[in-house]
């Protein structure tokens, strides 16, 4: 029969958690849980039927996207991407996706964003890993500060005290982080807390000197009893608008009694984490990951809103093989600075020549020019484009989205 895609109706919701799970190889449970998550902007759904029988899905949250020098963007953010067994290599997958990209750009959405769960599929539709993370796991006897104790106090909480303050908390971070993702209400209830595999949820507030509720940390402790009890706490989540409120919170985690090993899955690759301590291997990253991957849809609305770190112009060559005659596909030039840019459509002869792919890779500073070129992603044709790329590309602090969805 020919398959489908088209957005899902209400009724169809069951159909459509049961194919997400099935095409992640979850359980019914995993089904049953979503579908607050999942009914939120049905319109923004995209599912694959052969015939009346639903066989993939696919969706677009509206999400915000932090730039450098804290404009933000509109940004689609694609999720539940999964096709049953019984219908792969049969371009469904690539249906759907230019299903999701044209509903970004009816939306006036200039990126989109995913996180992948295979790391080799997106390129292909010119999606670029934006922003890294890393993983630390590290054994808390082998811990010790070396700075005094922070100011201020930590007070263990409830979750629904948590729902309280946290989301303001995170608004007034995410919007100057670069890189930060922003979160509806939707995903406080049911993204935000630990997986139940993880253990037991807890929740912890930092407040400053002054009553100020500057960070927050939720995190699981699996139990590990034996003779010497060696619990695991997994930190699921973790903001904080000061340095102050980092060190705070690190140091409540390393001082739980019982708990043995900490891990944290995502942790900003420029964390002051092992800085704090005496030892730098103690809390270095024990791999690097990425985190999201971004696909740049309109480069003059992109590239055009972030602040640059220098002085600096740039006539760039994208290519765009699978949205031909597109925003991102030509020649565009970026004259930017500190104080904003401007981007736009010329005939000039290119200083950089990538596809965009490549492009929306570097272009929030997580990755730099000079490694893609390095890879062959990125062709120099200007003596010294590639430094003036870095230059103008870079960011402090790298970009991080804190979101994941």
């Amino acid at each position: 029969m020919e398959t489908a895609v088209r957005a899902i109706s209400a009724d169809e919701i069951p159909a459509f958690t049961r194919a997400d799970a099935a095409g992640f190889g979850e359980s019914e449970r995993f089904a049953q849980e979503a579908p607050r998550w999942i009914a939120d902007e049905l319109d923004r759904t995209r599912a694959a039927f052969d015939g009346d029988a639903l066989v993939a899905t696919s969706r677009n949250h509206s999400f915000e996207l932090t730039l450098p020098g804290a404009a933000l963007i509109p940004a689609a953010g694609v999720s539940a991407v999964a096709v049953l067994p019984t219908h792969r290599r049969r371009g469904i997958l690539t249906a759907m996706m230019t299903a999701l990209l044209d509903d970004a750009v009816e939306h006036g959405e200039p990126v989109a964003m995913l996180t992948a769960s295979e790391g080799g599929i997106y390129a292909r539709f010119g999606f670029g890993v934006s922003s890294l993370a890393g993983q630390v796991d590290f054994d808390v006897r082998n811990v010790e500060f070396s700075r005094p104790r922070p100011e201020g106090r930590v007070r263990l909480v409830r979750p629904e005290e948590l729902r309280k303050q946290a989301p303001a908390l995170f608004d007034r971070v995410r919007r100057v982080y670069p890189g930060a993702i922003s979160r509806p209400e939707v995903w406080w209830t049911d993204v935000q807390g630990p997986d139940r595999e993880m253990g037991t949820r807890f929740d912890v507030l930092y407040e400053s000197p002054a009553g100020v509720v500057d960070g927050f940390v939720t995190y699981a402790i699996k139990d590990r009893w034996s003779h010497d009890p060696a619990h695991r706490l997994f930190v699921r989540d973790m903001v904080a608008a000061t340095p102050e409120a980092e060190h705070a919170l690190w140091r409540y985690l390393c001082e739980i009694d019982l708990v043995r090993t900490v891990v944290a899955y995502r942790v900003p690759l420029d964390s002051p984490l092992q800085w704090l301590l005496r030892s730098l291997r103690v809390g270095g990253p024990t791999r690097v990951d990425d985190f999201v991957w971004t696909r740049i849809l309109d480069v003059p609305a992109t590239l055009g809103r972030r602040t640059y770190a220098v002085e600096g112009r740039l006539v760039i060559e994208v290519s765009d093989r699978s949205r031909p005659g597109s925003a991102a596909d030509g020649t565009f030039v970026v004259e930017g600075g500190p104080d904003g840019a401007d981007v736009r459509t010329v005939t000039d002869a290119a200083d950089l020549a990538c596809d965009v792919h490549a492009l929306s890779t570097v272009w929030l500073g997580g990755v730099r020019a000079s490694t893609l070129a390095a890879a062959g992603w990125i062709e120099e044709r200007t003596p010294g484009a590639l430094a003036t790329a870095d230059a103008m590309l870079a960011s402090t602090p790298l970009p991080f989205p804190f979101t994941w969805f």
